[in-house]
């Protein structure tokens, strides 16, 4: 064969290898492959990773899990720690996830399922913070799950376990939390047709989407109110058309504290929202 058409084979080859993750994710519409992913953040910032863990499947099988711990941008915040159980002690030898990445980077040429909007968040951030240049598609499951099961009395990881049969799980620690999401991301496909999955471009949809969501078990935490707030800053277009939301959001979390009453601000504004989306 000539050296040209050597060179020809080789490039094209190349560029199957680069597209085939995509090819197999998406063969015949239904996803073949996918990684679900868990971030646990140190303080209220979303890029203050400390944790990510990793549950890959193919074929609808898990064929791979893993977990980092991670020195995390700005230090750990008390609170956060009393949620996951991650110190100081634990990550101040631990590399940064600009450090990290190099290691993993392979895990974002996937599509990724993660339960909530908040991990796109923080993999942005990181992402921004870091010079990374990261571009990934991303499925809520968790949004999913409310069209899917919209009687279910919420769609907590720990209540979609619960319905499914799933075996019990430690919240919180990023690796099982990704386990179980990926295993209730199988079983939510099993309910219809995968045309409803949607890599995110409504930005309207994706706000109610998002309300829904943090009204979905009657309360809202400060998770759920940084979410927002991150949301609400990534779409001025959004916050502009909703700026009591924007402004009371921010307002209630300028401590980086939600205390209850302002809790209850929260879900009583949000609630009135959700009436005209």
């Amino acid at each position: 064969m000539p050296q040209k058409g050597i060179q020809t084979v080789l490039k094209n080859l190349a560029v199957l290898v680069q597209v085939m993750p995509d090819f197999l994710s998406k063969k015949g519409g239904i996803m073949q492959e996918f990684i679900a992913i868990d971030f646990e953040t140190a303080n209220p910032k979303r890029v203050s990773a400390c944790a990510l863990g990793y549950a890959k499947v193919y074929n609808c099988e898990l064929v791979e899990t893993n977990g980092y711990l991670i020195k995390p941008v700005g230090g750990h915040a008390s609170f956060q720690s009393k949620i996951h159980g991650i110190k100081d002690e634990d990550t101040f030898d631990k590399p940064k996830f600009g450090e990290l990445f190099p290691e993993i980077q392979d895990i974002f040429k996937y599509p990724l399922v993660a339960h909530s909007l908040f991990d796109k968040q923080v993999l942005n951030a990181l992402s921004d913070h870091f010079s990374l240049g990261l571009s990934f598609e991303y499925i809520d499951s968790s949004s999913l799950a409310k069209e899917k099961l919209p009687n279910l009395k919420n769609c907590k990881l720990k209540t979609l376990v619960k319905h499914f049969g799933l075996p019990a799980f430690k919240h919180h620690d990023a690796t099982e939390d990704a386990i179980a999401c990926a295993k209730i991301f199988l079983k939510l496909r099993e309910q219809g047709k995968e045309d409803s999955l949607q890599f995110f471009g409504d930005k309207a949809a994706e706000f109610k989407g998002i309300v829904m969501g943090i009204l979905a078990d009657d309360e809202v935490n400060y998770k759920e109110a940084y979410e927002l707030l991150y949301w609400l800053e990534d779409h001025p277009e959004i916050a502009e058309q909703h700026q009591n939301t924007y402004l009371k959001t921010k307002e209630v979390l300028e401590d980086d504290y939600l205390d209850r009453v302002e809790a209850i601000e929260m879900k009583t504004l949000l609630e009135s929202i959700l009436k005209t989306l």
